[in-house]
């Protein structure tokens, strides 16, 4: 199908639609001359109501919008039912504030409307699957976050006003084309894949999330079990005595017979277990290094949650058949091992992965027809058990062994190299009990701040960094959710310093990416407004979602979120930002550089790298461990 984006804008007694269509070539790029292209629909129109289906339900379109299915498609229902402007603004205001439904006749009398879409639309979702405002996701791509500055219950609309709202709505839907371009159009891919290998329809593919697509393709059946609120779990008889030899009593007591958070030692360890899986770390502010005598080995459990599924019978009960479940990964290991590859193959593989990865999460989500919350959680404590018994083992096993970490499916641990071939008999041995195949590779290096933040550099030279710590991006790798802009050039400064020792500061000054200064800042759904506070005493009022980036200027001044409290105007200052902020909101490719850079105020920049790098580090070294300097950062 082809991809037609659209938004709605409503108002006390007008409304419009913008419609654009995906350019043909947009595997190119896309600029803003699209918006020439876009149709706008509004109710000054003689045939509103006609052209507004028209756009909506031409045949071979699917409708892409950002939150349509809570805003836009229930907006354009009541359109085609037929109301009026003034109804729908009511419409409009129940829809965002359901807290008003009842705040006088008109609003109660539109309210059901709130919750009803337009039928025979094809439509894609693009928040599904992520997260945050459509404002922030332009502002993380570096588009103009500027807005409209006709206020929503503006009764007395000029043509000028109009043309400022119809300008801005304009380039929301450009925006949404360039976030379905730049970070969604994979994932949708991927669902209409799974619909075209399972037989579901694109219709249906395009309004569901992942979960709801992986409960169609394994025919889950809505069930309540009367087993969903018991605690106590039972061990697979196959690795039942693996678990009780090798497991610390007292965790394996705990996980047996409680579903809530544990912290423990086990394995000179601080461990925690809980929902999210198991963690553990040696120590926090860590330092190891491979070298001739001692490794660093890391320890996965191949695709450990989809193997548990399938080894120990995990499998939310509602599937039907687990033989469904089983060809999906016997298909999905088969292609992964094809020597040659063509394009459907590769997708399908990635199609057949989010099934089998999503398995477990969808049991635990009670709004899914996979909804077995006895069994996920079973899952979950089996999996923390099993692994930390072989933690447990190697620790105990191999003399002068240490485990520096562990996580969900690995376990990261520091030991002879004469020992390893006795680690590869221990891994042998857990994927014999188990049938779940066991990975390993060389780390060279790595700096661990805590089990969830940390910089690892593996003997292929390939770098991995976890975590808020020394974050780089806004990407989340495979997901269609992204992170705010955080003044990227500090963490990436610290990195060079730590990995080639490359002065801070002089990384810092040579960076010439205007995206590596930027930080994003916003406010939440309980706040008001956002302002800064200037030098001088006076405010002026920002956007709901800004960029800004560290001035030299000390006329500006800070950015604060304000909400009344008790009756007075409160200020929360946004966090992590510079004393004197400069705003960046029009696009960030409208910026020249050079001339930006007379602006920045590099000391900013440099203190927050240094921040982030003032740890004292503790290294491991042939069993030993003692305070390095080595990593100490002085101008």
């Amino acid at each position: 199908m082809k991809e037609r984006f659209f938004d709605c804008e409503v108002f006390p007694h007008w409304w419009c639609c913008v419609f654009g269509d995906l350019p043909d070539n947009w595997q190119d790029g896309i600029d803003e001359s699209v918006k020439d292209t876009f149709v706008v629909v509004e109710s000054r129109d003689a045939n509103a109501r006609d052209n507004l289906l028209k756009q909506l339900l031409e045949e071979g379109y699917v409708q892409m919008g950002y939150n349509i299915k809570h805003y836009d498609l229930s907006i354009t229902n009541a359109i085609y039912q037929g109301l009026e402007p003034e109804e729908l603004f009511a419409l409009s205001d129940v829809i965002i504030r359901p807290d008003t439904m009842y705040k006088d006749s008109l609003h109660i009398r539109v309210a059901p409307f709130a919750k009803r879409k337009l039928n025979k639309v094809v439509y894609q979702d693009l928040m599904d699957d992520s997260d945050g405002s459509l404002k922030e996701k332009e502002a993380i791509l570096g588009l103009d976050i500027e807005e409209s500055e006709v206020d929503f219950l503006d009764e007395n609309l000029t043509p000028a006003k109009i043309n400022d709202i119809i300008y801005y709505c304009k380039h929301d839907v450009y925006a949404a084309m360039v976030w379905y371009t730049q970070i969604t159009h994979q994932y949708v891919q991927t669902k209409l894949m799974l619909g075209k290998r399972f037989g579901i329809s694109e219709a249906t593919c395009y309004k569901s999330t992942n979960a709801t697509m992986v409960s169609l393709v394994l025919q889950a059946k809505a069930t309540e079990f009367t087993d969903r609120d018991d605690v106590v779990i039972k061990l697979p008889p196959r690795i039942a005595q693996y678990c009780y030899d090798n497991c610390p009593t007292d965790i394996l007591t705990h996980l047996l017979n409680n579903n809530t958070p544990y912290h423990t030692k086990a394995f000179d360890n601080d461990a925690d277990f809980g929902n999210g899986g198991v963690h553990t770390t040696l120590r926090s502010n860590l330092y190891v290094e491979s070298d001739d005598e001692w490794c660093l080995v890391n320890v996965d459990a191949a695709s450990f949650y989809p193997s548990m599924l399938i080894q120990f019978k995990c499998l939310s009960r509602t599937v039907v058949s687990a033989d469904i479940y089983i060809s999906i990964y016997e298909e999905r290991i088969h292609i992964k091992h094809l020597e040659i590859k063509t394009d459907d193959d590769v997708m399908l593989e990635k199609a057949l992965k989010l099934v089998l990865n999503t398995a477990y999460g969808a049991s635990g989500n009670k709004w899914l027809a996979m909804y077995d919350p006895y069994i996920c959680s079973k899952t979950c404590r089996v999996g923390q058990i099993f692994l930390t018994s072989l933690a447990n083992k190697i620790h105990k096993t191999i003399y002068g062994a240490k485990i520096i970490q562990t996580n969900t499916d690995g376990i990261l641990t520091y030991l002879r190299r004469k020992d390893l071939p006795l680690l590869d008999k221990l891994m042998q041995e857990w994927t014999e009990i188990s049938g779940i195949g066991m990975d390993r590779d060389y780390v060279n290096k790595i700096w661990q701040r805590d089990v969830n933040n940390y910089l690892l550099v593996k003997d292929n030279g390939k770098v991995k960094n976890k975590g808020a710590w020394l974050s780089d991006t806004h990407l989340k790798p495979g997901t269609v959710k992204v992170g705010p802009l955080k003044a990227f050039v500090s963490a990436k400064a610290v990195q060079e310093w730590l990995l080639h020792r490359k002065d801070m500061a002089q990384y810092i000054i040579s960076c010439t990416n205007l995206t590596d200064f930027i930080m994003t800042c916003q406010k939440g759904p309980t706040f008001r407004g956002v302002v800064q506070k200037f030098a001088d005493g006076h405010e002026e009022q920002l956007f709901k979602c800004n960029r800004v980036i560290a001035s030299k200027d000390k006329s500006l001044g800070k950015i604060y979120k304000i909400k009344m409290y008790k009756g007075n105007l409160q200020y929360n200052q946004m966090p992590s930002i510079p004393d004197n902020c400069r705003t960046m909101n029009k696009a960030l490719s409208t910026y020249n550089f050079n001339e930006v850079r007379k602006d920045l105020d590099y000391t900013y920049y440099l203190d927050r790298a240094m921040d982030l790098a003032d740890i004292t580090w503790v290294q491991l070294n042939a069993g030993q461990m003692f305070v390095t300097h080595e990593f100490d950062y002085q101008i």
